[in-house]
This record gives structure tokens, sequence and C-alpha cells, in this order.
């Protein structure tokens, strides 16, 4: 159970990553205009994104710090946060001074900029147990960690492989979750959703390559489908069960209790005689309370060990019905025919 403190520690790293957030929108806005001709406006890009990135380092600097406290009381995966964070901004940085610095201009005087991030990510990048496998940057090389979305080295947008575990996709160390991964922190899936989506939102392709913006649809649409699966109970128990290797769960599978046939039919029955909200409203609490109590079982099913995969399975058959009323009973309206696809 968590403390008045953990809560406290939770609200200020909710916080500090907010103000990360858009520290991170605003340096990447820049690297919109690096083709500028005129040698007076690159000499102004560079001031503008200088200063920018000084109140970034400023600001990295004082969330690692807080950050380096609040580790002790819990916050492991804040480390793999600024490790993305830190990363993406030194290698949009250099790539702006390298591609819009006048021969006048030294990157050199701002390597301790860079350094800072790149020294930040280095320092955090143990965040994850054990070793990861890597994939290569097309553009230069570069060997990275699979969940790579940009690489440190040239900027370049990097593909996600189709079959990359969602957990990894999303930042997770699935082995520090809690009940064999079942009880994700949304808060941090949301977090890391949120970041990931700064870097390969469409609105952000705007001057990338056509074969970049393939790219950036490509992870934006693999970071989506894993945040949804992950944030909701029904999804996230069939690839929970998938990745145990547990048989499919199929829409031909049913319920196998007399006792809980005999309530989906009831409940039904009475959305579909229902005369009034106040009477959908009623069914859909009563619904409520078997759904939670699928996903109590689907928590201590995937808390066993090793998990319990038939109660897990059919745990998550049940779920689904339950699911499905609750959408029903929500979308319900007078004269409107109910539909229940099970």
């Amino acid at each position: 159970m968590s403390t008045s403190a953990d809560r406290t520690y939770e609200q200020q790293n909710d916080s500090a990553l907010d103000a990360l957030y858009s520290k991170v929108s605003s340096l990447r806005s820049v690297t919109i205009d690096i083709h500028n001709d005129s040698e007076s406006q690159r000499a102004g890009l560079l001031a503008q994104t200088s200063d920018q990135f000084d109140s970034f380092s400023n600001q990295l600097t004082r969330t690692s710090n807080h950050f380096s406290r609040s580790i002790v009381n819990g916050a492991r995966q804040h480390r793999l946060t600024l490790y993305i964070v830190g990363g993406f901004v030194a290698s949009t940085t250099a790539a702006i001074i390298g591609r819009v610095s006048p021969p006048s201009v030294s990157s050199s005087a701002h390597s301790h900029r860079i350094g800072l991030s790149v020294t930040t990510r280095l320092a955090y990048s143990t965040a994850s147990s054990g070793a990861s496998p890597l994939k290569s940057c097309p553009g230069c090389g570069e060997a990275q960690a699979l969940e790579s979305l940009s690489c440190p080295a040239c900027n370049t947008l990097q593909p996600l492989p189709s079959d990359i575990d969602y957990y990894k996709a999303m930042d997770l160390d699935f082995g520090s979750i809690p009940k064999g991964g079942w009880e994700v922190d949304t808060a941090a899936l949301k977090r890391a959703w949120r970041l990931k989506m700064a870097v390969t939102h469409p609105d952000r392709m705007v001057g990338r390559t056509d074969k970049e913006q393939q790219i950036g649809a490509q992870q934006s649409a693999l970071i989506n489908r894993a945040y949804e699966t992950l944030l909701n109970p029904l999804p996230r128990a069939h690839y929970l069960l998938e990745r145990y290797k547990a048989p499919e769960v199929s829409e031909s599978d049913s319920l196998e209790d007399p006792e809980l046939l005999m309530e989906v039919m009831e409940l039904r029955e009475r959305l579909e005689e229902a005369e009034s909200e106040a009477e959908a409203a009623e069914v859909r609490a009563d619904n409520a309370r078997l759904l939670d109590a699928a996903v109590d079982t689907l928590a201590q099913a995937f808390a066993a060990s090793p998990p319990d995969l038939a109660s897990a399975r059919e745990a998550a058959v049940q779920l689904r019905y339950w699911t499905n009323i609750e959408k029903a009973a929500r979308e319900w309206s007078p004269g409107k025919r109910v539909e229940l696809q099970h």
C-alpha cells in the first residue's frame, strides 16, 4: 500500500516530467526549419537553440538530482525516462549545431552542454537489468536498444521491430512489474507514451524525409497499440497469456460456469427491458462488481508462481463478457437496440 510520502514523491515526479516534456517539445520545434540559406538566420536559430538547451540542461540537472533521491523510494522507472529524454535532446542539439552552424561558429563551445545530456543518458542507461538485444541505425550504423526511436548519434528515426515486446516498447521493466506483469503502473505507462509521441507524432515529422515519415507512422501505430494493450485489462490479459505461451483466447470460447451464464442472461434482459437511464445505471453497477471480480482473479492468477494460466484464461473469458455488457450499458439510450457481442 502506498504511503503519503510515496504519493508525494509520485506527484513531484509527475510535475518534474511534465516540465521536461514541455522543454523537449519546445526544443524539438526549432529543428524543423534547419535549412535556412541566410547566415544570420542560421546564427539566430543556433542562438535560439542554445538558449533553449541551456534552460533544458538546468531543468534536467534539477530533475535528475530529485530522482536520485526519490529512486530510493522506488522510482527506478524514471531513470530510464531521463535516459530517453537526455539522449533525444543531445542528438537533436548535436544535429542542429552540425547542420546550421556557419563555419565561423565552432560547435566545441557547446560540447559541455551536449556532454551533460550524454553523460546523463549514460548514467541512467543501467536502469534496466541485464543485457538487451541491440539494433543498428540505418543511417550511421550506431548500435542501440530495440526500443530506440531516434539515433542518439545522427538523429535518424529508427524502425521498431514489429514483434517488439510491448513492455519493452513502453520502457517498462517486465521483471519488476508486480504480479507477473499484470499490475502495470498506468501513470508511468502514460508518461512513457507521452514522451515517445513527442518524438514520433505525425506533427513532429515536418522536415523529415519520406522514408522517415513512413518510419514515424510505423512507430506511432505500434506505440499506440502497445499503450492501449497494456492500459486496458482485457487486452492486457490476452497479451500476457500470449506472452506466457498459453492457448489463445478466441471469440468461440464461452463461459463454462452455469451460474455466470445465468448472470449474463439476466443482465442482458434487464438492459433490454430498461426504460430509464437509472435502470441502465443499475445494470452497469451490478456488472461492475462482476467485472472487478474477474480483474481480481486475473491479478491473483498472474501473481502465482508459476502463473496459474488456466485460471487466468478462464477469467479473461469472463472479463470479455463483463466488458461487453459494460459497453452496452454505457451506450444505452431509450429505444436503442441493445447489441451484445461475446
